[in-house]
């Protein structure tokens, strides 16, 4: 049986063949954008509808529409206790943006700040000056309530390139079932869309708690699961975040609610996603309904290697590297239903 990257590459290259003879794969084709229903699950939760945003979230009054773009990128940082003393530090939050830049979503964990001023300073500082073309850039964000069992209180948060992506339902944090408290920081979804092009998922953002991440690891199954009932229809999910899923905390190689056939690990054991430790805390995982789609890049950005600090200087910015992973904005009608016919294995 090939395995999971064979297969992949083997499609891929099959498609971008396809492309220099026939143009763009989908080009000429409608293709329907996944979408929610409106119809409600049972019990007394209301689905977030597609076509409403939580307004006190957003910082900027409309979305620009992007250029034709035929990938995107996004990304999971932990950026270590950011709060005001961090975002008064000019070096760090230059890295920072630098960084986020480089990436169209970039799921953000660890948010520390009662003032809730330290992001949109970041987001703003993101903003300023042009990119490569010489556009504006064009960043917002959306920011969960401040989650956690102890007085430690901590934010999740999506920044986003608004030129690229929309923001296509209501932000919500995961309702644990009453009489249950698997989270010490409840998990933080969103559907974002392409600007261009049918790439449609919906994001689900974690930081677990490390003596418990075995357990919080587990129960994402049920999160996802959750969200199907949510959003009826939508099969392409993003799971993302500091899982701490490595070292004393997680057996990496073990068996997982997490790991069965619906689930692809975009990250590997072999990769270090922290700045002091050779652990590989830090995950993206999509479901199976998602590979189509994924341009079978991802990986660690090592800040640090890149823009030449020291080890304080790398300290200062986070104990974590972000991961990220590369998707095509679309896929054409035909590929998918030769992906779905294969047995992906």
């Amino acid at each position: 049986m090939k395995s999971k990257s064979a297969i992949l590459s083997v499609l891929l290259t099959v498609l971008l063949l396809t492309s220099l003879f026939a143009g763009c794969i989908g080009a000429d084709t409608e293709i329907p954008i996944p979408s929610t229903s409106n119809e409600c699950p049972p019990g007394d939760v209301i689905p977030p509808e597609l076509s409403e945003i939580n307004e006190t979230n957003k910082t900027n009054d409309s979305q620009t529409p992007a250029a034709a773009k035929d990938q995107i990128s996004i990304a999971a940082f932990n950026i270590q206790i950011f709060g005001q003393s961090k975002a008064a530090k000019d070096d760090v939050m230059d890295v920072l943006a630098k960084t986020i830049r480089r990436y169209d979503v970039v799921g953000i964990q660890e948010i520390r700040d009662a003032s809730g001023t330290s992001l949109p300073k970041l987001v703003e500082l993101i903003n300023e000056g042009t990119d490569e073309n010489g556009n504006p850039y064009n960043y917002d964000y959306v920011v969960s309530d401040r989650l956690g069992r102890s007085s430690s209180k901590e934010q999740y948060a999506y920044i986003y390139n608004a030129s690229s992506m929309l923001v296509a339902s209501e932000p919500l944090v995961y309702p644990e079932p009453d009489g249950t408290d698997p989270f010490e920081r409840e998990p933080y979804m969103v559907t974002f869309r392409a600007q261009a092009g049918d790439f449609d998922a919906l994001f689900i953002l974690i930081h677990t708690k490390p003596d418990d991440a075995k357990n919080e690891v587990n129960e994402l199954d049920s999160v996802v699961q959750y969200a199907k009932s949510i959003y009826k229809g939508q099969e392409n999910y993003v799971v993302m975040g500091d899982f701490n899923a490595d070292g004393s905390y997680f057996n990496e190689s073990g068996a997982s609610a997490f790991k069965s056939d619906e689930y692809i690990w975009l990250i590997g054991n072999e990769e270090v996603t922290t700045t002091k430790t050779k652990n590989t805390y830090d995950r993206i995982v999509i479901t199976a309904a998602l590979a189509p789609y994924f341009t079978n890049t991802s990986g660690v950005f090592n800040y640090s290697a890149e823009y030449g600090l020291t080890e304080d200087e790398t300290y200062a910015v986070s104990d974590h590297y972000p991961v990220y992973a590369e998707f095509w904005t679309v896929v054409g009608n035909w590929f998918r239903v030769m992906f779905a016919h294969m047995n992906y294995e």
